[in-house]
């Protein structure tokens, strides 16, 4: 299936690989691969994105780790009486400045294997499993070329293949940024040429 993949498809699987390094994740999931699109500048789809509201910067916000609370959430732990900043003030002073902070990327650690071959840990430098709804998600993304009867896979399919209502991961992220993956999907399909 890849081989039918453009360069701006390609290049935003690899990118999609970086994010969820990036970001501390052992997996490629369908919310990597849509940040994966996003930095494909100029790809079709992208624009219609950006309209949305839908950017690198606002995407990845909403797909970082779980650890990392916004102000909505400060203020609705407020309301019960806990001061993030006196907890973070209060961690600090006992493990060190930064002890809430996100770990950077983990260095790199090797294991060795019989006959002095050596083989990195998952999630380290090396592959990163996709998950399955990313799986899907490629799979959807053949599937929107050929009900468009074209012969190769752009980043305008990964895009639409990504944009499964059932996706709750990427549907999550989508209402994080107000709006859902109907609404884009319908502003893609609108904007691509030949129109269906």
């Amino acid at each position: 299936m890849f081989e039918r993949f453009t360069r701006d498809a390609r290049v935003a699987v690899v990118q999609a690989q970086e994010e969820a390094r990036t970001l501390g994740h052992a997996w490629i999931g369908s919310e990597h691969l849509l940040l994966g699109v996003l930095m494909q500048d100029g790809a079709p789809g992208v624009a219609t994105l950006a309209r949305f509201g839908i950017t690198p910067e606002t995407c990845r916000s909403a797909v970082a780790p779980a650890g990392s609370l916004g102000t909505d959430d400060a203020e609705a732990l407020r309301a019960f009486g806990i001061d993030l900043e006196a907890v973070r003030a209060q961690a600090e002073g006992v493990f060190g400045p930064g002890a809430l902070d996100r770990p950077g990327p983990p260095e790199e650690r090797r294991r060795i294997l019989p006959f002095g071959r050596r083989r990195s840990e998952p999630g380290r430098q090396g592959h990163i499993p996709f998950t399955p709804r990313a799986k899907k998600a490629l799979n959807r993304a053949l599937r929107e070329a050929l009900a468009r009867k074209e012969r190769h896979i752009g980043a305008e399919h990964v895009l639409l293949g990504i944009l499964d209502p059932d996706d709750k991961v990427t549907g999550g992220v989508l209402r994080q940024l107000g709006t859902d993956a109907v609404a884009v999907r319908n502003g893609i399909l609108a904007d691509l040429p030949g129109a269906a």
